[in-house]
């Protein structure tokens, strides 16, 4: 069967039913485009590596290992206000509450065992971190450290001492001293091994001047462990500076669970925002600032909805104003009601094959809005030449299916081989941009020669004065 006799026959079934037609299209486009409204956002990185590949997999591994992409908060305030005044508290509540559900925020103190906001219970119940690290937490963890190796030692050099009065007591014995010479011996055993150690301890203690055990709300200890005092006053060491960049701002990193979903992930990203602006939190002269790779997907993938919704009303706006320029009456606003058609049944099908939204795939809206307006106005023009020529309006949408359909069809196939080369690219998202304009020109052409020739039947059914211009 030749092109002109496919279009003839799908342009006369839609004549002979015209009603059908505009309401199986219509309907079909309505429940696409509310499909449509269902989509989810993608801006991650699977949209830009191919999930089989070395590298992708590779990243994987690593998340399961130590957490997926970190969200960053920044502490905008000078370090020496954050960690040496009560702010210290403050960030020590916040990380507690960003760690929710992990083992570190069951440890880190809070301001008299108050509750803390609403908002962490959510964190907590969500648990989207896998580890945390931040001034605080740091500083916290020195100290328990720090508290536990002493005590360590101390346990060790007691057991020590203990061991050497035993081994005193028993010499003692065997050369026939007195029960009160052996305790002499014994006591005097264990006590060079307990000076010993303690010798040890104020050699220490002289050479990083520790004068007391360390303690948070020690601001000498808290200094000696965060500055250089080889630089100038407030200057965080360069060791820290995963903690403390500058002496102007500190971070907490939260690196997130791998296996949380996009929602959950900008659920988590939300949550985050919100603890921040919490004024149980509040520092005396600073700001917390929420970043990170999260958060900058978080934020894409929000932009990503509303652009689709800008660039609808663009399009839609734009190709309104070119055809009430460029169309005759009654019908100068069919070409972008079918082409509106075709896009809402083309993202309804990308919903129902369980797609997503990507940046490629907003930027294809105008694409496809652009072609399906082009076929349908082409065949529009037809359809109104062979009325001039006397065609009735059945005769008039076959003749110019026929005559036209094989020429627009042939476009449209270039067009749609073109887009389909995109197919051989690597990356995911050009992939899947390619195949969505194949799937889009195809309906975009069906949709113009169907419903099209249908509304265009009916109109000069119906007796309409005017007909667009070609």
């Amino acid at each position: 069967m030749k092109a002109g006799e496919v279009f003839e026959k799908l342009a006369g079934a839609a004549v002979r039913r015209p009603w059908v037609t505009l309401v199986v299209v219509v309907v079909l486009g309505l429940a696409g485009g509310v499909g449509a409204l269902q989509l989810e956002t993608n801006a991650g990185t699977e949209t830009l590596v191919d999930e089989d590949s070395a590298e992708f997999q590779a990243t994987e591994r690593f998340g399961q290992e130590f957490g997926d992409d970190a969200a960053v908060v920044l502490v905008r305030q000078d370090v020496r206000t954050t960690i040496l005044t009560q702010d210290l508290q403050a960030l020590f509540e916040l990380e507690t509450c960003l760690a929710g559900g992990t083992e570190l925020a069951s440890k880190l103190p809070r301001r008299n065992d108050e509750p803390l906001p609403e908002v962490c219970d959510r964190i907590a119940e969500l648990a989207p971190a896998k580890v945390l690290f931040g001034p605080s937490s740091f500083l916290f963890q020195s100290v328990e450290q720090i508290s536990q190796t002493l005590q360590g030692q101390t346990a060790a050099a007691q057991q020590a001492a203990a061991g050497a009065a035993q081994d005193a007591r028993q010499a003692a014995a065997e050369q026939g001293a007195s029960e009160a010479q052996q305790n002499a011996a014994a006591e005097e055993a264990g006590q060079a091994v307990l000076s010993e150690f303690q010798n040890g301890l104020i050699q220490l203690a002289l050479e990083f001047d520790i004068t007391s055990p360390p303690r948070l709300d020690d601001t000498e200890f808290v200094s000696r462990v965060v500055f250089d005092p080889a630089q100038a006053a407030g200057t965080p060491k360069e060791r820290l500076s995963y903690l403390f960049p500058n002496r102007d701002s500190s971070l907490i990193t939260i690196r997130l669970r791998p296996d949380l979903t996009d929602a959950e992930r900008s659920e988590a990203i939300d949550l985050f925002k919100q603890a921040t602006g919490d004024e149980r939190f509040n520092l005396t002269d600073g700001s917390y600032v929420v970043s990170g790779v999260p958060a900058v997907v978080s934020g894409l993938a929000d932009a990503l909805r509303s652009e689709l919704l800008l660039l609808l009303v663009v399009a839609i706006a734009v190709m309104a104003l070119v055809l009430f320029a460029l169309m005759g009456r009654p019908l100068r606003l069919l070409p972008l009601g079918l082409a509106l058609t075709a896009a809402g049944i083309t993202f309804g099908l990308l919903y129902v094959l369980g797609g997503t939204l990507t940046m490629a795939s907003i930027a294809g809206v105008p694409v496809l809005i652009g072609l399906a307006v082009d076929y349908a106005i082409q065949f529009q023009a037809r359809f109104n030449e062979a009325r001039r020529d006397g065609a009735q309006p059945a005769r008039a949408a076959t003749l110019a299916a026929s005559n036209g359909g094989p020429v627009i069809g042939a476009a449209c196939l270039a067009t749609a081989a073109g887009f389909a080369a995109l197919v051989l690219s690597p990356i995911p998202m050009v992939r899947s941009f390619g195949l969505l304009l194949v799937l889009g020109t195809a309906l975009a052409l069906v949709v113009a020669a169907s419903a099209g020739f249908a509304a265009l039947a009916l109109a000069s059914w119906r007796d309409a004065p005017e007909w667009g211009a070609a």
